[in-house]
């Protein structure tokens, strides 16, 4: 970097350090090769350098090799003329992570305006509001006892599956669910043991679907699993959901142990297969959900 450009980024910064000591960001300068040459106070913090020590740091030895890459791309991108909005994600070794919002303008020369000098940076961190967004999130679509999709989110899913199905011709399925002996023990039991028996069931059927599958508790015992991305072959992609269904089919009927109580738990399942959007996600619901209960109704 040339003398002259570092006195104009540092008669920049004398003008405007005290203010941005005390504002509540993260306010730093970068030159023309992304290092740094000055950081408000709470950057320093961050950091945990002093204004003599800053410019030892670069921004390999502040964060996460991913992370650096990311900032880089969009240094770039200022130093040659273009303003940054993105968020900054820093994870940490535990599996904790810091989200910043953080917006880049380029510094351009008093002398010769169209020459750019350097990097301002402003970031706050939106880690808190992030994470209590994504707790909103969970909560408006998920069933409060088991966890699993609530049915309103579950419809969303499934619509949005019937769009995927369409675009890369992949075949899909809905199993429909009837723990039968639900309400039998929370009349035998009580509504503690009925909930405690709903939670049992949730669990067994994250431990048989695949990771990929969305499970859903409908209420009054009745669950539903969305299975997704199967082959085009329908014959194909039946006989991979009749194998879901008949697993969880299996799992519930095993034995239950709870509040010193030891049962045996039944389940009916009813599948509809869907390809494409010819037909809407009520009418595939409504069409495995029909199966199951002729089935039950059968089977007595």
């Amino acid at each position: 970097m040339n003398e002259e450009n570092t006195d104009q980024l540092k008669a920049q910064i004398s003008q405007l350090k005290f203010a941005l000591d005390n504002v509540p960001a993260y306010v730093y300068i970068k030159n023309e090769h992304s290092l740094y040459v000055y950081a408000n106070k709470q950057t320093l913090d961050l950091f945990g350098c002093s204004e003599d020590t800053l410019e030892q740091f670069g921004d390999h030895d502040l964060f996460p090799a991913d992370t650096v890459k990311n900032i880089r791309d969009s240094d770039a991108k200022v130093l040659v003329g273009e303003r940054t909005k993105e968020e900054v994600v820093v994870p940490y070794p535990d599996g904790r992570k810091a989200i910043y919002w953080e917006v880049k303008t380029p510094l351009f020369s008093v002398q010769e305006p169209n020459k750019i000098v350097g990097i301002l940076g402003v970031s706050t961190d939106i880690t808190k509001r992030r994470d209590l967004e994504e707790q909103l999130k969970h909560a408006a679509s998920s069933d409060a006892l088991t966890g699993l999709l609530n049915r309103r989110y579950f419809f969303d899913r499934l619509t949005h599956a019937l769009q995927l199905s369409k675009r890369y011709q992949s075949s899909g399925g809905v199993i429909c669910i009837s723990t039968d002996k639900f309400k039998s023990i929370t009349y035998d039991f009580g509504h503690a043991a009925g909930d405690a028996y709903l939670i049992e069931v949730a669990n067994r059927l994250r431990h048989v679907t695949r990771e990929a599958d969305s499970i859903a508790s409908l209420g009054d015992g009745e669950f539903a699993v969305l299975v997704e991305g199967l082959s085009a072959d329908q014959n194909v992609a039946h006989e991979s959901v009749e194998h879901i269904a008949d697993k969880i089919e299996s799992v519930i009927a095993r034995e239950y142990s709870i509040q010193g109580v030891t049962y045996t738990g039944a389940a009916h399942t009813g599948i509809a297969m869907f390809l494409g959007e010819q037909k809407s996600a009520d009418e595939i619901i409504a069409e495995a959900d029909k199966q199951m209960r002729m089935i039950k109704g059968e089977q007595g």
